[in-house]
């Protein structure tokens, strides 16, 4: 072989590695910025799941403290209704009062039945003045409960408002990511390097876990399962689903979009095979779990 073969030779060895270079370099870049968009999808999802309950759970306390308000109103129309009529008893009782010491200066030979009697009427008049006293106490009661509550409503909207204004800044820089990722396809599309971005690789837990479903959103696509952080998963891992009853099923993989202590939240990788997934049904780190 001469020379010349031999330098040729070398340059397409060379030319060869830096194109294989270049095609490792391409790939890594485009799977880190899928891998972004994922996780930025993820957090998307689980804002807008936590968005939709806090807005449930605020109707309902708002729901609730309306009704309390409502109770407490009715209470103290009833002791108002209760202090008006108190009032016209002591009133009566005064006109009576008056008209036994009228009775008393006429009948003065009848001294000591009247005494009696006045005292009596003395005594019914003090007790009804401590009962009006009573329902005053219990109205002032009344009132600072009605105070508390619509302070309590009154923070409630404040703090749903607050987490509102959060969401929609976070769905804003989640519109601005999706913008920069998609300029970054487009690049990596010019380059005609022809690497696949719909491949999803599985990505198991590191320890053998197994669990079931506990909550399906059919809108969102989003189960809730019943392992989380404390037994290894974390976001990006990828559990298989499958059902024992009432007959075997695998109906596919999900991945991990998020994870607290006892339990996390995915969504399946592609479209379920049989039908939607089921409260019950069974995940694992692999089909032939080991885990009892």
């Amino acid at each position: 072989m001469t020379a010349l073969g031999k330098i040729l030779i070398f340059l397409n060895l060379v030319f060869a590695l830096l194109l294989g270079i270049l095609i490792l370099q391409v790939y890594a870049t485009r799977t880190s910025w899928r891998a972004a968009f994922d996780r930025t999808s993820g957090f998307l999802t689980v804002s807008e799941a936590n968005v939709k309950t806090l807005r449930t759970d605020m109707d309902d306390i708002k729901k609730k403290k309306d009704e309390e308000i409502k109770e407490v109103q009715k209470e103290l129309a009833k002791e108002k209704a209760e202090k008006e009529r108190q009032m016209g008893l002591v009133a009566q009782a005064n006109k009576q009062l008056e008209a036994e010491r009228a009775n008393h200066l006429a009948q003065r030979d009848n001294a000591g039945v009247s005494n009696a009697e006045l005292d009596r009427r003395q005594q019914e008049t003090r007790a009804l003045t401590a009962e009006l006293n009573k329902s005053h106490a219990a109205n002032a009661e009344m009132q600072k409960q009605n105070k508390v509550l619509q302070d309590e409503r009154m923070q409630a909207v404040i703090n749903y408002n607050s987490e509102h204004e959060r969401n929609v800044r976070l769905l804003e820089a989640f519109r601005q990511q999706g913008q920069k990722l998609e300029l970054a396809e487009k690049k990596l599309q010019s380059l005609g390097t022809g690497i696949s971005t719909t491949a999803l690789n599985r990505n198991p837990p590191p320890e053998d876990v197994e669990g079931i479903i506990l909550e399906t959103d059919a809108k969102t696509g989003l189960v809730t399962i019943s392992i989380g952080s404390d037994a290894g998963i974390s976001p990006g891992n990828t559990l298989e689903v499958f059902r024992i009853k009432p007959e075997p099923k695998y109906l596919g993989t999900i991945r991990i979009l998020d994870s607290q202590p006892h339990q996390a939240v995915g969504r399946l990788t592609a479209a379920p095979r049989y039908g939607a997934l089921e409260k019950g049904d069974i995940v694992a780190s692999k089909i032939m779990s080991t885990k009892k």
